[in-house]
């Protein structure tokens, strides 16, 4: 543990100022050169997206980011640019038990990208498994058919589901729904209309 090396009561007065200002006790301990600069920006990145990630797996949460004035203490951090790229990035923090029931969708649900989730998810740096598994949405494809196409676990597919979900990508029609049969007749329509159809 990176706080075991430092004096007890150094680290109570770093917990102190964060609760009275909300400067991360690791860039406290830093800024007394208690902590490197650079192992302390890890810590406190890591266990702030942990932080996020409790608040993602919690029912009915929803965040706002504004734009505006910093505290001085996040001078010295790299911030990410991008809010989809950082909330993707905390989103891997949560597991499959964290999730309890928002962890179950019916497996014969059907995911479909949002009106502009595909043109956001073309921005993401995605692992090679999550990209895997946007590549199978059309619209057509059900949650367990995805699982089965890439030989998952349902438990995997259902946090990657969640993912995208939670980014606002993709959402998820029921099978009994029609959805997919309305997409399908929007384009036999188109087909019909440039003379490749019927």
């Amino acid at each position: 543990m990176a706080l075991s090396n430092i004096d007890a009561d150094r680290v109570a007065a770093a917990r102190a100022q964060q609760q009275e200002t909300g400067c991360p006790l690791f860039l406290a301990l830093a800024q007394e050169n208690l902590i490197s600069h650079e192992p302390a920006m890890q810590l406190a990145q890591h266990h702030g997206q942990k932080l996020f990630a409790e608040l993602w797996a919690a029912p009915c949460i929803r965040f706002s980011f504004q734009q505006g004035a910093l505290p001085d203490y996040t001078s010295g951090l790299a911030g990410e640019m991008d809010v989809d790229q950082w909330a993707l990035a905390t989103l891997r923090f949560v597991q499959f038990p964290q999730l309890g029931d928002r962890a179950y969708y019916d497996p014969a649900s059907i995911p479909a990208y949002t009106r502009d989730g595909f043109e956001r998810i073309q921005n993401l740096r995605l692992t090679v498994a999550e990209a895997q598994f946007a590549s199978q949405f059309n619209g057509a494809r059900s949650v367990q058919q995805i699982a089965k196409n890439l030989r998952l676990d349902l438990k995997f597919a259902s946090v990657s589901l969640f993912r995208f979900l939670a980014l606002e990508i993709v959402e998820c029609w029921s099978a009994t729904s029609g959805a997919g049969q309305e997409k399908k007749g929007v384009f036999q329509r188109l087909g019909s209309a440039i003379g490749l159809g019927e």
